[in-house]
Formats: structure tokens, C-alpha cells, sequence
């Protein structure tokens, strides 16, 4: 991927806000360092561009935190319609400031609330083409969560290592219920980190059962049953 100098500069204005909020305000990322932060938020980001070309797209970037992936995104790929989601206020003021910076402000949502919360909510649920849930929770809970929001068609792309990929096939006839497939599962590595990583794209291929997503605590429980079987 090539990204122009202004997509560069932004992706720097992110990244330096991210500095001096970790630094003088609270902790938004455990990721210090130039390189580390390069790698391991913004080129983890713009690996979904393996599962997906970015063109348009109605995108929610469900759990953002500090605004990953999506910023990074709508940045490499600003024609996409972005929604950024997460429950936590202060997070969401801070990426509210960064979208300010960046003149995004006017183009992308921001939505302080719980993805269980909204996902039987009318004006979110199965309007969505791309769900992004990074480092959120287990693949059963990304699941219930994620594929709500997709429409038919629609792909919810979770990053994942190799412990969660070998659980995979306990969990697939659980993702069917929810309405969707397991699509893909593409291994990548980031720069001379020594361990794969993997983007896991479910896709959806039926509506989403209506009693989806369940309370949080219940999907807890359900999710050890499934480990235990």
C-alpha cells in the first residue's frame, strides 16, 4: 500500500495526540515507542485492506478505543462512510478531538454505548457492509456482536492470533446460527515481529436471529460452554 504525504501527516497527527494523551491525560494504549506504534496500531490497522478493498463502504469500527482501526482507515481510504463505536466516554472524547484535527468531524459518527446495547437498534442493525472489531473480546462474543450490524452480504473482519484460529472449529456451527460463515483466514506478520497474526473475515449469508446480541454475562457463559464441550 502507498499512501500520499497528506494521509502520512494525518496518520502522524493521530499518532503524536496519541503520545501526549498517553503522556499528560490516561492511559489510551499500553504501545509506547515510534516504531511500535507504527506497527502495531497503524499497519495492524490497514491490514483489514488484505480481507477487504475499502471503496465506499458503510464501515463501523465496533470497540474504536483510541481509534483503531478505523481512523487509520478512513484516512488510506477516506471514500468509506465510518462509524466509530465504544462504550467508553473518554475514549470517544479523544477520538472525537483527533476526527476534529484531521477534518473528519463532519464525515464520521461517533456512538458512545455497549455494541449489545445498539446491535437490535433499527437504525444500526444489518445496515452496515464491514464490521472491524480489534483486540475485543473472543471470536463466539465478536461474533454476536459483529454480525448484527452487517447487512446480507456484509463481512465482519476480527484480528486474531493462533490460539483463537485452532479454537475455530468449535465455534463455527455458533457463527451459522448468528447468520454468518466463516470467509477467510488470512495469516500476515508485521515488519520483523517473529509471530503470525491472523485476520479472520466471517461473512454474512442470513439475518441474524432476532433474539441476537444477547447481555453481555450471558454471552460469557455461553462462550465457556463452548469451550467446555
Amino acid at each position: 500500500m502507498e499512501l500520499d504525504d497528506r494521509a502520512l501527516r494525518r496518520m502522524l497527527i493521530h499518532k503524536m495526540m496519541l503520545s501526549d494523551w498517553n503522556d499528560t491525560r490516561f492511559n489510551l494504549t499500553a504501545i509506547e515507542g515510534d516504531r511500535e506504534t507504527a506497527l502495531k496500531h497503524f499497519t495492524d490497522s490497514l491490514a483489514a485492506s488484505l480481507a477487504v478493498k475499502f471503496e465506499k463502504q458503510k464501515v463501523i469500527d465496533i470497540g474504536t478505543g483510541a481509534g483503531f482501526p478505523g481512523i487509520p482507515l478512513k484516512i488510506a481510504f477516506p471514500s468509506i462512510e465510518l462509524t466509530l463505536l465504544d462504550s467508553k466516554e473518554k475514549k470517544a472524547a479523544f477520538v472525537m478531538m483527533v476526527l476534529r484535527r484531521l477534518e473528519f468531524d463532519s464525515e464520521v459518527g461517533i456512538i458512545v454505548s455497549r455494541g449489545e446495547d445498539i446491535g437490535k437498534d433499527p437504525s444500526f442493525r444489518e445496515v452496515f457492509d464491514v464490521a472491524t472489531m480489534r483486540g475485543v473480546s473472543k471470536i463466539p462474543i465478536n461474533a454476536e456482536i459483529g454480525l448484527p450490524f452487517v447487512k446480507i452480504g456484509g463481512k465482519v473482519i476480527l484480528w486474531k492470533g493462533r490460539k483463537d484460529i485452532d479454537r475455530l472449529e468449535k465455534y463455527e456451527s455458533f457463527i451459522e446460527k448468528l447468520g454468518g460463515k466463516v470467509s477467510k483466514i488470512i495469516p500476515y506478520r508485521l515488519g520483523d515481529i517473529p509471530f503470525e497474526k491472523y485476520l479472520l473475515v466471517l461473512e454474512k449469508v442470513k439475518q441474524t436471529p432476532p433474539k441476537y446480541p444477547r447481555r453481555y454475562s450471558t454471552m460469557r457463559k455461553s462462550m465457556r460452554k463452548l469451550w467446555n464441550e
